[in-house]
């Protein structure tokens, strides 16, 4: 099936029956590509399909809702009668899936949108390969090319479902399309060599810390010990490069607080996903219209403050929003975020700097910092929360901290390394007893690690196990170890 330049290394189905993918290794060059395997039409299912999309392009329209299939199929009956074509069903199933994936769908790149794997899709212009980033294999170039019309009506495309026009004078455009794919694109007037786009896929369904519990990404005495945390008001920020996977370990941690907390999360684009009645989402706003005001962060983060969340949560901190949210730290909310950093040091450095700001002796109010990072293990890449330590000060610029666990890579298992200060503060107080906290640590891994053994990985399940534990503990716990949702 394949040359002997090239080497398979995985394959699998995107669309069951239809679409597959082929990933193979190139032996001369040591690059892993990933091929796009669609069907291939016969001579009369071509025809079909090109006086379909013929008929398609004069009428100019498709019905809306769900009925655009029964439309098409109508429509290929037609033209089918009018050529006096019969084709099979599985020639029917080809033509159909090439109209669906250039009307509703997003044309050649249609099958990356819908491979699980794939994180990101990157267009780098026209005429040359479409790169995705899979989170198996990292980047691979694809056997995809754009040409400049295809391209061209892609951009079209996407504007209109993210419903922002795009043009010379506003050649940049950032959106979330219907699906919850954030896309980023500019024109040749920003990208010399063509247009770019940049779509970065999000899951329906948050991934779970149950999910990450199974994936390796975090272990069962982690999780239990930062839910103990979260409900003590330990103050936390998430840190690690670009596609670390910070905020889906921020929205995972997220689904452990209590169901009755007021949240408040500010975004430049929706991706926080919680099932919490007292969840407020705000969401930044860019005006491009004169007289229409901008709402950025800073301005969010002052409003909440307003509206008195028990958890204030910033998707990422970049700007001058950073010193707010620390005061709102100082005053008794609860708070949590994410910051591009490669280390502990370097994420304090850039709350320091400009546009942050923030003075060093508020810095200690975010009391946990979990790095997160892609790491490779057995020829894989994966995810792994690779230390979580603890800033108890800042002196002279020097911090003095407390690690708790960190990433073993000869073992890949996160090592415990010490007890926490800040639970032992919790305890100095009179907040919690010694007793209470042994109890509860034990008693939230062991229903952590049966969750995992079970599958009860839903944000559903894990939702309702997090609800009934506030509620009973004790009977929540018996439920759980025992293969029971309570």
């Amino acid at each position: 099936m394949f040359k002997e330049e090239v080497e398979l290394i995985d394959e699998y189905e995107v669309i069951k029956g239809l679409v597959g993918v082929v990933i193979v290794r190139d032996r001369k060059t040591g690059l892993y590509l990933y091929n796009v395997i669609e069907p291939i039409l016969s001579d009369n299912a071509g025809k079909v399909l090109t006086k379909s999309r013929e008929v398609l392009r004069m009428s100019n329209k498709l019905p809306e809702g769900n009925d655009v299939e029964g439309y098409l199929r109508s429509l290929i009956n037609e033209v089918m009668s009018r050529l006096r074509i019969r084709l099979s069903d599985d020639e029917l199933k080809g033509v159909m899936y090439y109209l669906l994936r250039d009307t509703v769908g997003y044309g050649k790149i249609d099958p990356l949108i819908r491979d699980d794997y794939i994180e990101d899709v990157n267009v780098n212009g026209p005429n040359k390969p479409v790169y995705v980033w899979h989170s198996r294999y990292e980047h691979l170039r694809t056997n995809i090319i754009l040409s400049h019309d295809e391209l061209g009506s892609l951009i079209v495309k996407i504007s209109q479902r993210i419903g922002k026009n795009v043009s010379s004078a506003y050649p940049i455009l950032e959106g979330l399309l219907p699906e919850g794919l954030r896309v980023e694109l500019g024109l040749r007037d920003v990208s010399p060599y063509g247009p770019i786009i940049t779509i970065r896929k999000f899951r329906a369904n948050p991934i779970t810390v149950i999910d990450l519990i199974i994936d390796g990404v975090i272990n069962a005495e982690v999780a239990a010990t930062l839910w103990f945390m979260l409900e003590n008001g330990i103050n936390m920020v998430i840190i690690g490069p670009t596609g670390a996977g910070k905020t889906t370990l921020l929205n995972a941690l997220l689904f452990l607080i209590r169901p009755e907390a007021r949240i408040v999360t500010i975004e430049d684009t929706r991706e926080i996903n919680l099932p919490h009645e007292q969840w407020v989402p705000l969401v930044t706003r860019e005006s491009e219209t004169p007289g229409v005001q901008n709402v950025t962060a800073y301005d969010l983060v002052k409003v909440s403050m307003r509206i008195r969340p028990d958890y204030l949560v910033i998707g990422e901190l970049r700007g001058e929003e950073a010193y707010v949210f620390f005061q709102g730290l100082a005053s008794g909310h609860n708070g949590l975020t994410t910051i591009h950093a490669s280390s502990l040091n370097a994420a304090v450095r850039r709350l320091m700097a400009k546009p942050m700001n923030v003075p060093p002796a508020l810095i200690p109010l975010i009391n946990v910092f979990i790095l997160i990072n892609r790491v490779k293990v057995g020829g894989r890449i994966v995810r792994r929360v690779i230390d979580v330590t603890e800033l108890l000060d800042i002196a002279r610029g020097s911090l003095k901290t407390n690690t708790l666990f960190r990433w073993n890579k000869d073992k890949d298992a996160i090592v415990k390394l010490g007890d926490s200060a800040l639970i032992a503060d919790l305890i100095r107080m009179g907040r919690v007893s010694q007793e209470e906290v042994d109890t509860e640590l034990k008693r939230r891994g062991e229903i952590m690690k049966a969750m995992a053994r079970y599958g009860f990985r839903s944000p559903e399940a894990v939702f309702r196990v997090t609800r009934n534990y506030y509620i009973d503990p004790e009977r929540t716990y018996r439920a759980v170890v025992s293969g029971e949702l309570p």
